[in-house]
């Protein structure tokens, strides 16, 4: 089957952003008049984000367009007492056939998720374990994959640094050539931020259902990104520039990328 990964670059995460790495409970449960997002547009893409009665994700559709052909995508996250436990992929807009993409374990009260686990045709290929500071803030990320022998080796991990207003400022890859060997930088990412609120900061579960990134980790909206390679002096910044609605949330984001100026805008409409 074939299925989109969801492990994109800023450009899309800038416009789906940030959930806390907290807990899969609402905390703000009361708070249902506040907007949820619903739909993402781009040229390329729409995404479509449905909710269930907790206004926790019963399903996200994202529908690409390219050149030959357009396909889709579905996660359909798998709730139990309240927490994530799974998310299933499916490539048919009804959900059909749909296959186990990943599933959570968490720490013994259930306040945060230790391992990612990801599988093909129901076997785990990969997983991801997750460190955590006392504040609740992932710190690290670390990539585990099966080698020839069947065996998981560890051979990447990102680390995060936060500011004070819970953004992420700096993310830090490093890779290693063999597990007994040293890590070393590979590249750096700075981040800058604006003092609005991300839309999906309070959806449950969106970075898990997608990918954990810094805009959909930080409380407010990405501004710029910059990527520093240690292989040379090479660097690119992509800035998005925003229109928001009545409750200061983002209506549509515009990427302007590196030095050529290039532009996509990208639509958000709410609930």
């Amino acid at each position: 089957m074939k299925t989109n990964s969801f492990k994109e670059g800023v450009a899309l995460v800038a416009t789906i952003a940030a959930i806390a790495l907290t807990s899969f409970r609402n905390n703000d449960e009361g708070n249902t008049d506040r907007p949820f997002l619903q739909a993402i547009n781009s040229h390329a893409s729409t995404t479509l984000i449905t909710y269930n009665l907790q206004h926790a994700i019963s399903r996200l559709t994202r529908i690409q367009r390219t050149v030959e052909e357009t396909y889709t995508d579905i996660r359909i996250p798998v709730y139990e007492s309240g927490h994530l436990v799974s998310t299933l992929v499916s490539d048919r807009a009804n959900g059909e056939d749909s296959q186990l993409f990943s599933s959570f374990d968490y720490t013994d009260d259930y306040s945060r998720i230790e391992k990612i686990h990801y599988y093909t045709e129901g076997s785990i290929q990969a997983y991801d374990s997750l460190v955590y500071n006392e504040t609740g803030h992932i710190t690290a990320r670390y990539f585990f994959g099966k080698n020839v022998n069947n065996h998981f080796e560890n051979h990447n991990y990102q680390a995060y640094t936060w500011d004070n207003a819970g953004n992420v400022i700096q993310l830090d890859n490093y890779g290693r050539m063999g597990t007994s060997g040293n890590f070393a930088l590979s590249s750096t990412m700075l981040y800058s931020y604006d003092k609005k609120l991300n839309p999906q900061q309070r959806i449950n579960g969106l970075c898990y259902i997608t990918d954990i990134m810094p805009a959909f980790l930080s409380n407010n909206n990405v501004l710029t990104e910059q990527i520093i390679s240690t292989q040379g002096a090479d660097k690119t910044t992509t800035s998005y520039k925003y229109e928001y609605n009545s409750a200061q949330y983002p209506t549509s984001v515009t990427a302007i990328y590196g030095a050529d100026g290039s532009r996509e805008t990208t639509r958000l409409s709410y609930e």
